[in-house]
């Protein structure tokens, strides 16, 4: 017989499990095998990384640290078979922030390789279509959105992010805009939504300041023309071409996410504060706090070592005193006032407590201008290296993210605290180019963009949506609202997925192989789950170079616990 894996899912997950598949291939069943790779979207690069968007929409990783192939930092039993970053294969600077349409090209390369690399009697086949439905029995059957069906005898669901159904709220919202005439966008990807439907020179609410809105902010304004242009004394002002709506932002933080930084060299990769041992003992409050603590040190470590000058106390004597106290004492802005003169090089904490918490403003103008100065702060501070101890917070992040990635077994306050500390992760370090916080500032001035301040909510007027925030003292009113953020993952919505969540919002998985659990928890030997509609963890599409990142560790035990059930099978004549 013939061997036959099924992967739905074509995007950096699926390829990335692909080209494990290639490398661990000596694991091969003998007479090879047929492997059908479903998805409706290009191979490689899937839905989000597809070529037919707008070029305008970019990466919020550097090319430099994008990349889908092993090195000599992983840690697998699959041999490692090194390749180009985004970078070296596009000819880009290591710094450069390149479109997404780049970044789904290199995904596409990265996917043909993949399939090149097999021995000639392994047969690759691409459906251009959607998976609706998998039934199970001696072998499993996935039924098409074409009519078409795929037998196979281990199938790997790798879809990404499906999104979800609409809450009660947001089903509200959508028949307020068709009682009133407005429009309602809920949560989406920008790029997949029909921005027609928001007219010129009108309002509109947009609730939520992360990578949706930027996103949005640039499809409706350079995407309708408009331009960036930058004056002799290096200030960017924006032309509008007229087709631009007036986009009232506002979210429960009320700023927008840090520009990704230029970091700085690692001058000590290993946790100080939260540790593996910790995560073994500690509560998810005291796991927090410790991660905390990490990021904090990160930026008074880099202070001490680049900047001493600016420094009053010894390291040694500022770091002991610093591990006595946590990040919420008072004591700690006693040692710091004493060992940093200039508030300036003092940590941000805003990441604990909005900028904007306990701020009120007159109006939007006064608000607009206090954001103003705040944007240019948060640009310099990624951008200039005399502020590098602000970028080296998110060594700190990565310090953290990678000690809960490396756990064995999980426990359930890590589990906890890892939830916790994913609302501040994003703020920190998942935000867009430092220039595109440029632009929202030359948004602002141009008044082609106006902020509404923290802990937005949104309810209806008798004709419009109305935004109310605790940072202004009037509410806001428009006819039209975005909800700028990704859905919430929720299997539920998907029908193929839907009869493998039992009720839950993801597909239930053992965390250790990511085979699908059944009603009563047992684990299906031949049907694995890999993604964020799945509940076996944070899984990533991109990881960083020389990092040893999980991303690369799952896809090969993945693969080689494919190729060993696929062989047993064979061996077995099944």
């Amino acid at each position: 017989m013939t061997a036959v894996l099924a992967i739905v899912g074509a995007g950096p997950r699926g390829t990335g499990l692909l080209e494990r598949l290639a490398a661990n291939a000596r694991l091969l069943p003998s007479g090879g095998c047929e492997i059908h790779v479903v998805d409706p979207h290009p191979a490689g690069a899937g839905r989000v990384w597809r070529p037919d968007q707008s070029e305008l929409l970019l990466m919020n990783s550097r090319a430099g640290d994008v990349t889908m192939f092993t090195d000599r930092s992983v840690r697998c039993a699959g041999p490692i078979t090194p390749g180009p970053t985004l970078a070296e294969w596009a000819g880009v600077g290591d710094d450069a922030f390149a479109s997404r349409r780049l970044g789904g090209a290199y995904l596409t390369w990265c996917f043909d390789r993949a399939v090149n690399a097999f021995p000639s009697d392994v047969r690759v086949v691409v459906h251009r279509t959607s998976a609706v439905a998998l039934s199970d029995g001696s072998r499993q059957t996935i039924t098409l959105a074409d009519g078409s069906h795929v037998v196979a005898d281990v199938v790997v669901l790798a879809q990404g992010n499906v999104g979800g159904h609409r809450d009660e709220q947001q089903r509200a919202h959508q028949e307020h805009a068709a009682r009133t005439g407005g429009t309602y966008l809920p949560p989406s990807c920008p790029g997949d939504e029909d921005l027609d439907l928001l007219p010129p020179g009108e309002r509109v609410l947009v609730s939520g300041l992360g990578l949706a809105f930027v996103d949005l902010a640039v499809l409706l304004t350079e995407g309708r023309g408009g331009r960036f242009t930058r004056s002799r004394d290096g200030v960017l002002s924006y032309r509008p071409s007229g087709r631009e709506p007036v986009l009232h932002a506002g979210s429960r933080r009320g700023v927008p996410y840090l520009p990704k930084p230029l970091l700085p060299p690692v001058t000590d990769p290993a946790p100080r504060f939260f540790t593996p041992d910790l995560l073994a003992t500690a509560t998810p409050g005291e796991l927090v706090g410790a991660a905390c603590r990490e990021l904090v040190w990160a930026h008074y470590r880099e202070l001490f070592a680049a900047h001493r000058d600016r420094t009053r106390l010894p390291w040694r004597t500022f770091a002991a005193e610093f591990a006595a106290v946590d990040v919420t004492d008072p004591a700690l802005e006693a040692l710091v006032a004493r060992a940093v003169p200039a508030p300036q090089d003092r940590a941000d904490v805003s990441f604990l407590r909005s900028p904007l918490a306990g701020r009120t403003f007159a109006d939007q103008t006064e608000l607009g201008s206090w954001m103003g100065d705040h944007l240019g702060r948060t640009v310099a501070r990624a951008t200039d290296p005399r502020h590098s101890a602000h970028a080296a917070v998110l060594h700190g992040l990565l310090t953290v993210s990678e000690v809960l990635e490396q756990q064995t077994a999980p426990t359930p306050a890590a589990g906890r605290a890892a939830a916790m500390l994913s609302r501040f992760a994003a703020y920190l370090g998942s935000g867009p180019p430092p220039h595109r916080l440029e632009q929202l500032g030359a948004l602002s001035r141009a008044g082609i963009l106006r902020f509404l301040g923290a802990d937005l909510r949104v309810d209806h007027a008798a004709d419009a949506f109305r935004a109310r925030t605790a940072s202004l003292p009037s509410p806001v009113t428009a006819r039209h609202l975005v909800e700028a953020r990704l859905p919430d993952p929720d299997a539920r919505a998907h029908p193929l997925l839907e009869n493998l969540t039992h009720e839950r919002l993801r597909v239930p998985v053992d965390p250790d192989t990511f085979q699908v659990l059944d009603r009563a928890g047992s684990p299906h030997p031949r049907r694995l789950a890999l993604g964020l509609f799945a509940g076996g963890g944070a899984l990533g599409a991109f990881s960083r170079p020389g990092r040893d990142a999980p991303f690369f560790r799952q896809n090969d035990e993945t693969a080689r616990r494919v190729l060993t059930e696929l062989g047993a099978l064979v061996t077995a004549g099944v």
